[in-house]
């Protein structure tokens, strides 16, 4: 990115003023339904497990921005015990991508719900931004990685 670039957030700030975060919410779900189908698939190509391995990992990187903002209301949420990527199978793999989506809403929602209360704040394309700038990056990430996945599912 240049000097005269736009900082890729600017977008984000500029779609924030002119979005309901429900509605941004709602399409969450939808987009997280759509994720859950997809990865009822039985037939993936070669690069799959590497595919889920990455979009999960992104997935936990992204609760960990909204755990660090919550702060002390983070520990309203249960922790995850969980193998280590590297070691699940493809099976595994796709049991834990429905999961781990699963737990990102959840945090997610406690970020929102925080926010109705006082000043929170999740970091995410090199700033802490607020809720309704975050849920924006969220979807659009969320987006690429099931986009990824699906990359990998075989036609069958």
């Amino acid at each position: 990115m240049a000097a005269s670039d736009p900082h890729p957030l600017d977008a984000l700030r500029d779609e924030a003023q002119t979005t309901l975060t429900p509605d941004v919410r709602a399409a969450l779900d939808t987009l997280s339904a759509e994720h859950a189908q997809l990865l009822t698939g039985t037939s993936w190509a070669a690069g799959a497990e590497d595919a889920l391995r990455t979009a999960i990992g992104m997935e936990r990187k992204a609760q960990m921005e909204m755990r660090i903002g919550l702060g002390a209301d983070a520990d309203a949420l249960p922790l995850r015990k969980t193998t280590a990527l590297a070691d699940m199978t493809l099976p595994d793999l796709l049991a834990e991508a429905r999961e781990n989506r699963v737990m990102t809403l959840r945090v997610l929602d406690l970020l929102l719900d925080t926010a109705t209360r006082r000043p929170v704040r999740a970091w995410t394309l090199g700033e802490e931004v607020p809720p309704e700038v975050y849920i924006l990056s969220l979807r659009n990430r969320l987006r690429r990685l099931g986009e990824s996945v699906a990359e990998q599912r075989l036609e069958g």
